[in-house]
């Protein structure tokens, strides 16, 4: 297990909000800095030290800058709230120091996190002149951020939740064509039902209404944020029948998506 020692009081650069319909970028290898984020909407891919490392809504993304360049894309409508801050850290091996994985899923319970990272956002133009205040607050992020780790990683089965991980991360890249429980778990090597059980288990919601959701929200980014029609729309997200999802879609906004009067309620669970 990696940890992180952090070295030096914080100095926070900047937080916001960023929004975009997609996105790719490359951060230059650079020392003595983190930042950090979370997906209020959509999903994003992070691209660090070789691996891939997919964020999906509720996720938090900690992106330790070193020597290794870091490459962030998205290519779908997606939101991040964002903070980065200048401080020296270094990676060690033990439990001693911070857990900080690049990305702390939301079935670790992150709303706290999140809470920390709108803070910081509020206060930003309060705290740029006071490293204190901005520093202490950063620091109080990444120990919650620790907490979420630790707590999560004694109670739930390492198994369980690699399986969950892979079939969202097959999920997200496979949206445009359809997908069933059973072919994720072949894919997974493993039984339909048990992936049934353990993503229930794991995500708190069943595979298909996770998979369901997925492409409603791509689809109804497409048609309201991209004018699309909903019968390509559908189409690109590998639907056949429109009025299917013109169902689907009421059943779990509780709105038609052709009702531009309307746009606005939350999902029903």
């Amino acid at each position: 297990m990696h940890t992180y020692e952090i070295e030096t009081m914080p100095c926070v650069k900047f937080a916001h909000v960023y929004r975009a319909a997609s996105y790719n970028h490359t951060f230059l290898e650079k020392e003595n800095a983190i930042e950090i984020c979370y997906i209020s909407e959509g999903s994003i891919s992070v691209f660090y030290n070789g691996e891939e490392h997919v964020a999906q809504k509720g996720d938090i993304i900690l992106l330790p800058f070193d020597r290794d360049s870091v490459t962030v894309s998205s290519d779908v409508y997606h939101e991040h709230h964002t903070v980065f801050a200048d401080l020296k850290w270094s990676r060690q091996s033990g439990v001693d120091g911070l857990l900080l994985p690049i990305i702390t899923h939301a079935d670790y319970n992150t709303k706290s996190v999140a809470n920390i990272i709108d803070t910081l956002i509020r206060n930003q133009l309060l705290f740029k002149n006071s490293k204190t205040k901005g520093g202490a607050k950063f620091l109080e992020l990444l120990c919650e951020i620790d907490k979420c780790n630790r707590r999560c990683e004694k109670s739930k089965i390492p198994s369980e939740i690699m399986y969950a991980r892979r079939a969202k991360e097959y999920v997200q890249k496979n949206l445009g064509v359809p997908i069933t429980q059973r072919s994720v778990a072949q894919y997974l090597s493993i039984s339909a039902e048990y992936l049934c059980s353990v993503f229930k288990r794991v995500e708190g919601i069943s595979f298909q209404k996770y998979v369901n959701h997925e492409k409603l929200q791509a689809i109804k980014n497409l048609v309201e944020k991209e004018s699309a029609y909903l019968y390509e729309a559908s189409a690109l997200l590998g639907y056949s029948d429109p009025n299917y999802v013109s169902r689907l879609f009421k059943k779990y906004y509780g709105y038609n998506i052709t009702d531009k009067q309307n746009r606005h309620p939350t999902i029903v669970e």
